[in-house]
């Protein structure tokens, strides 16, 4: 019996461990699922690496027993990593990367993302989800030095006052900060104002926000910078979609879904949204005219396409139409847009190419009235609609030259415009058609190259070469040609794995709007007119920053200064009781410095904690031309500007978020006799998984029901007040 007790012990001794399975789940901060994701499993001493599927899944076996550690990684994102006492299911977290891990394509247009000189900010799919903001520009109100050309929401204010402004670079309504969607321009070919929801929010894979003139890669649109909008890349099949309802009637549904079949892809996007909107008028000054400013939109696109791996053709529709109220029972404005467009890109001579072209075209309607004093009645004073056509066409080529990291491309774009207005008389009577407008041609070439001479210096310098023609309908008014030569130089010296620096010095221009040339307009009574002889603004700037990162801490600091020549401005040129008229005029000098802080803090897995902080000052200076000016804050830029976020993450729980945004005084008006005061937001935000791939929230914005100015035109505008949005989200696979 002893001799059989000894062989039981050492066949027990003899045999192999216990095997474990591990299986789990990787999910961003918003619940959705990450597919691709690299997911290492590690046990006693050995270790199994597996990529998650479409739904974000994975499976490990014969993993042995005992502590098990499970790490995920996914492009964008921090390491998640859980410890299992054994066999078990892990679900982990992907939370976006810190501020020293945020990589971009557009600050080098490639393909791919990579590490960059500049200062950049990156915005994902699930920030966007945890936020409150009911709009895409709300949103990215939390990036420092971002700021619209009014302070009103997408939602409620004219799309002809969204340009957007980065660095204090500003002075009219166009945007001086180029938008994109998948590369192709989301600023209105005609007068470089920004549709914000011509993207489904569905859509949306995340936003890269590149600070600092981007002129040698982007031209003549990005003096303060480039603003990207990614759809999620074709690869596999999914499905999100989201449907909420809220305050102000607001209702809103979104949906994207994609399909791939053996190198064959398919995809279709749409929104549409319908709000009552608010009284945009102060309540001081509200009379029986004032009614509440409504708007109603339809998005979408439809495309597909191949990708054996070698190479890759694709095509898009887009369609977007609006139909929106500007506060009063006469004026409204309406836009009917589409745009197809396409790109093929491959493999040659080393490295990569790519081709991308499109076009369309959009018709842009808008009222005007003249309001009596007492707000009690109004007339209208003008109607304008406006029909133009664009198309752009673009190639590039990366790869290496002589060891340098090398871009070269060339681009170019036409947009063709006609302006036709009906006034009419303090009777009512109707004269015109007046026709005007014109048509612009611009052609470019770039290059950019980098090299890294050691280890820990990279320096990169690009230089774009555009020329610019442009013609009015009316053959009495002057013509303009331009060429401009753009260069830009960067360098970033990392120390060590904690401390890195950067430095760009830079040199861009832009071109006025076929909008500044020719269309004038009305907000209250305040009456602005083009100006056929402007010419475009110089820019010249630099900029230097430090990254820092340690343990759960990253920060950056960038200081900049830009001096923008014959700077475009909306100029005063004479004011009644009755009416204030401007005029488009090319201003000497606009200097802005400033210096933005940020800072990322992750204290624990399920927390992270954002704050930032920028400091701008915009003069206008040695204006002989308009020596009322000279001194002046330049209109729409705010002193400072102040944000802190808090996020908790545990999806198996709930998500919960605090936005909190501040933001200093600004003037609406060229001779600062407008100031627009200081004021705070705060938002909030909370989800809860019901069941995997669906999502309940709730989101408040404006918790506090701050009133705030949004614009003096001359009488007080104020923004968004406080609402409540609830809906579901849906994430398949």
């Amino acid at each position: 019996m002893h001799v059989a007790v000894v062989l039981v012990l050492l066949l027990a001794g003899a045999a192999p461990a216990l095997a474990a399975t591990v299986t789990g789940t990787v999910v961003d901060a918003s619940g959705a699922p990450v597919p691709g994701a690299a997911v290492s499993v590690a046990s006693g001493g050995q270790e199994r690496r597996v990529t998650t599927g479409d739904a974000g899944t994975f499976e490990v076996s014969d993993v042995p027993e005992g502590e098990v550690q499970v790490r995920a990684r996914a492009p964008g994102f921090a390491d998640a990593v859980v410890t299992l006492a054994g066999s078990g299911s892990a679900r982990l977290v992907l939370q976006p990367a810190p501020l020293v891990d945020a990589v971009t394509v557009t600050a080098s247009r490639g393909a791919e993302r990579l590490a960059t000189a500049a200062s950049t900010t990156v915005v994902t799919s699930a920030e966007l989800l945890n936020s409150a903001a009911g709009s895409l520009d709300d949103a990215l109100r939390n990036t420092p030095g971002f700021s619209l050309f009014r302070r009103s929401t997408s939602r409620v204010s004219n799309p002809t006052t969204q340009g957007v402004t980065l660095r204090g670079v500003s002075g009219s309504g166009a945007s001086r900060t180029m938008v994109l969607a998948d590369g192709l321009p989301l600023n209105d070919a005609f007068g470089s104002w920004v549709y914000w929801n011509k993207v489904p929010q569905a859509a949306i894979e995340r936003v890269e926000i590149v600070r600092g003139a981007t002129g040698d890669l982007y031209g003549a649109d990005a003096l303060g910078g480039v603003v990207q909008v990614l759809t999620f890349a074709p690869g596999r099949t999914r499905l999100r979609a989201t449907a909420d309802a809220g305050s102000h009637h607001t209702t809103r549904g979104s949906v994207f879904g994609g399909l791939q079949r053996a190198g064959w892809y398919g995809e279709a996007s749409g929104e549409w949204l319908r709000t009552d909107g608010v009284v945009t008028i102060a309540p001081e000054v509200r009379g029986l005219v004032d009614v509440r400013a409504d708007s109603d939109y339809g998005t979408g696109f439809i495309g597909g396409g191949y990708n054996p791996g070698t190479w890759h053709a694709s095509a898009r529709v887009s369609l977007y139409a609006e139909d929106r109220g500007n506060g009063t029972p006469l004026q409204v404005n309406t836009t009917d847009w589409t745009q197809v467009s396409g790109e093929a890109g491959g493999a040659a001579m080393g490295g990569a190419w790519l081709v991308r072209a499109a076009g369309g075209s959009q018709e842009y309607f808008q009222t005007f009235s003249a309001v009596a004093a007492n707000r009690a009645t109004e007339r209208l004073t003008t109607e304008q609609t406006t029909p133009s056509s664009f198309g752009s066409g673009a190639a590039q080529w990366t790869g290496a030259v002589r060891g340098f990291a090398t871009l070269l491309g060339v681009e170019g774009k036409h947009t063709s415009s006609r302006i036709d207005e009906i006034r009419y008389s303090l009777a009512g009577v109707p004269s015109g058609p007046f026709v005007s407008g014109g048509a612009e041609t611009s052609g470019a070439a770039f290059a950019r190259v980098s090299v890294a001479p050691m280890d820990a210096l990279t320096l990169v310098a690009g230089v774009r070469t555009d020329v610019w023609h442009s013609a009015p309908r009316d053959e009495a008014l002057p013509t303009h040609s331009s060429a401009f030569f753009s260069p830009r130089l960067s360098a970033a010296y990392r120390v060590d794995d904690r401390l890195s620096f950067n430095a760009s010095a830079y040199h861009a221009a832009r071109t006025p709007t076929l909008n500044e040339l020719h269309r004038g307009f009305r907000v209250g009574n305040v009456v602005t007119n083009p100006n056929p002889q402007l010419d475009p603004e110089l820019l010249t700037g630099v900029e230097a920053g430090a990254l820092f990162t340690a343990a759960r801490v990253s920060a950056r600091a960038t200081a900049f200064w830009n001096r923008l020549s014959d700077a475009i401005t909306n100029v005063t040129i004479l004011t009644t009781p009755t009416q204030i008229t401007r005029e488009r005029q090319n201003t000497d000098t606009v200097r802005a410095a400033g210096v933005e802080l940020e800072a990322d803090v992750r204290p624990h897995a399920h927390w992270t904690i954002g704050a930032l902080a920028a400091f701008t000052r915009s003069n206008f200076t040695n204006t002989p031309a308009q020596p009322e000016l000279e001194g002046n804050r330049v209109p729409q830029v705010p002193t400072y500007q102040l944000g802190a976020s808090v996020t908790f993450t545990d999806p198996r729980l709930f998500t919960a978020a605090l936005q909190m945004r501040v933001f200093g005084e600004q003037f609406d008006d060229d001779l600062n006799d407008f100031a627009l005061n200081g004021y705070g937001v705060v938002d909030v935000t909370a989800s809860k998984e019901l069941r995997r791939g669906v999502q309940a929230f709730v989101a408040i914005e404006n918790l506090l029901d701050a009133e705030y100015d949004v614009g003096r035109t001359p009488l007080r505008t104020i923004g968004w007040p406080r609402s409540v949005r609830f809906g579901a989200r849906l994430f398949l696979p």
